[in-house]
């Protein structure tokens, strides 16, 4: 077992624990260190752009959150009604498929789809009459439209690891309850609420807390789409991370909002997962 503790030691523990440490010097991107103490924190919290980051990070994470809990969900469900296993089979290799893709080709697609011009949502809503032939759209560049841009991105949202995880689920539930279920008369939507969700909450408390951590620390729609414009209306504290670090050169700033942000992460994780538990787990 040493390698392997070895491995985690040098590139899982060691890389965070220096960050904390370097939070508290004056560290610059030639490797300059000078301890100024909690000097880096208070400028932080004194930082508007920071501030006004963090409210961005939610306003995107809670609703892509709920998008990435229900809508895999929904399809699970609708594969597992699929009565022929043949075809139910079927389904979950065609779902499965999209995410042979690079995530960053999918940013570029929607990048393409998102062309004020002749973006195929500005021709979709030329098509159907909503706007004038010669209107312009800037999806990614208008202030008011570039969050709803950003949710929308990855429509219609099913993915095919999530979809496979709740599909382990349900087939997990006993076809004795189902069965007895559907005898006593409960419909649909009732076996659902009563039976598969309940027997689904480690699934979906699972998608909960890690749709809380990648969300707070992805910034790759920022680096890929929006460099954080227009203005700073889609910095997120990763994105700016990453700026102070690697383009300002303020490698002890940079990881004092690495700290700042494994604390945040670390608490709502917490919160989540005490607030999920249920009376067998």
């Amino acid at each position: 077992m040493s390698p392997l503790f070895i491995g985690l030691l040098l590139f899982c523990y060691y890389p965070p624990v220096s960050g904390i440490y370097h939070s508290f010097f004056d560290w610059d991107s030639v490797g300059k260190a000078t301890y100024i103490g909690l000097d880096n924190y208070r400028e932080l919290f004194r930082d508007k752009v920071f501030l006004d980051s963090i409210p961005t990070a939610f306003i995107i994470l809670v609703p892509r959150l709920l998008i990435g809990v229900i809508v895999p969900l929904i399809a699970a469900e609708l594969i597992f009604s699929v009565k022929k296993k043949q075809l139910q089979s079927l389904y979950r290799i065609l779902i499965l498929l999209p995410i042979v893709a690079p995530g960053v080709v999918g940013l570029l697609i929607w990048k393409n789809i998102y062309d004020p011009t002749s973006g195929l949502a500005v021709a979709l809503l030329k098509g159907l009459g909503f706007i004038e032939p010669d209107a312009v759209i800037d999806w990614l560049g208008d202030p008011s439209l570039i969050i709803p841009s950003i949710i929308f991105m990855g429509f219609p949202w099913i993915g095919g690891t999530s979809v496979l995880i709740y599909m382990a689920g349900l087939m997990n539930i006993s076809s004795e309850v189902i069965e007895s279920a559907e005898l006593d008369g409960a419909g649909l939507m009732r076996r659902i609420w009563s039976i598969d969700i309940p027997h689904l909450m480690g699934q979906i408390r699972f998608f909960l807390i890690f749709g809380i951590i990648g969300g707070l620390q992805d910034f790759g729609i920022q680096i890929v789409l929006t460099s954080g414009g227009p203005g700073y209306s889609t910095y997120v504290p990763a994105y700016y991370m990453y700026i102070e670090a690697f383009t300002a050169g303020r490698m002890g700033y940079a990881t004092t909002i690495g700290t700042v942000m494994f604390v945040g992460i670390f608490l709502l994780s917490a919160f989540a997962y005490r607030g999920m538990r249920t009376e067998s787990n």
